[in-house]
């Protein structure tokens, strides 16, 4: 299936946002919380959310300083001859949050930031996600009562599911014009390894149309072209609608 590239627009993520019913909801045998006391809960989860993904990104940061600092050590090391094993390697953070950028463009674009944290977490690599399960993003980041909320949200609205869809597919147009330049190079060669790429490059361009597709679309001209039982459906056709049949057939009545 074709990627919609229009669906991913700003416009239409925006004009997906709009008119959801996210709001907490009592749901049959949990406890009731007031109105007032889940958006009290909801600015506190969301609080909490941004500090540990501003300390996630920190950790990252050093973490990746210190990897650099350390690859250069070891260069060094080797060109003297010397030995790398005094060289301690940095430990790379275990927690990390792979949705931190998902989250905070669909917060740009207009999203709830509960149903943004969500659908950045569903939208993401479950290898090495946290948290690794729904219930403990419901308790343990949006600060719901559980995951049965997320159930309802998405029951009542299509576009979550819709949303989750198009952010999986987000990293293929972060390496689109990559996989462009490399088809490009490819086609380019001269030689018969890039006889395939040069079909692919001139079908994108246009310049190159398939053979069986230009039978199926240019009209046919000649009887010889038709099979025998197209032009015996058509003789029929051209009979009935010449009342060729009906004549025959009244004059054997007669």
């Amino acid at each position: 299936m074709a990627l919609d590239i229009s669906k991913l627009s700003s416009a239409h993520i925006e004009q997906l946002s709009l008119g959801l019913k996210v709001d907490e909801v009592q749901i049959e045998g949990e406890v009731f919380i007031d109105p007032a006391e889940a958006q009290k809960r909801s600015m506190n989860a969301l609080q909490m959310l941004k500090m540990k993904l501003i300390s996630a990104t920190e950790e990252q940061e050093k973490y990746e300083t210190e990897l650099r600092e350390y690859q250069k050590q070891v260069k060094a090391a080797i060109k003297k001859g010397s030995s790398t094993n005094d060289i301690e390697e940095p430990e790379e953070p275990t927690q990390l949050f792979g949705w931190a950028a998902d989250f905070y463009f669909l917060l740009d674009h207009g999203w709830p930031w509960r149903v943004a944290a969500y659908i950045a977490w569903a939208g993401s690599p479950k290898v090495g996600r946290w948290p690794k399960t729904q219930e403990e993003l419901a308790n343990q980041v949006l600060g719901l009562t559980s995951d049965r909320q997320i159930a309802k949200w998405r029951s009542e609205n299509p576009a979550i599911d819709e949303m989750i869809g198009m952010m999986q597919a987000m990293p293929l147009l972060d390496h689109r014009r990559d996989v462009f330049e490399a088809l490009s190079t490819s086609a380019s060669d001269a030689s018969s390894k890039g006889a395939q790429d040069r079909k692919t490059f001139l079908t994108m361009t246009g310049d190159y149309v398939p053979h069986q597709k230009v039978d199926i679309e240019r009209p046919k001209t000649s009887p010889k072209e038709y099979k025998e039982e197209e032009l015996i459906r058509a003789a029929a056709r051209m009979d009935k609608e010449l009342g060729i049949e009906e004549a025959e057939n009244g004059g054997e009545d007669d």
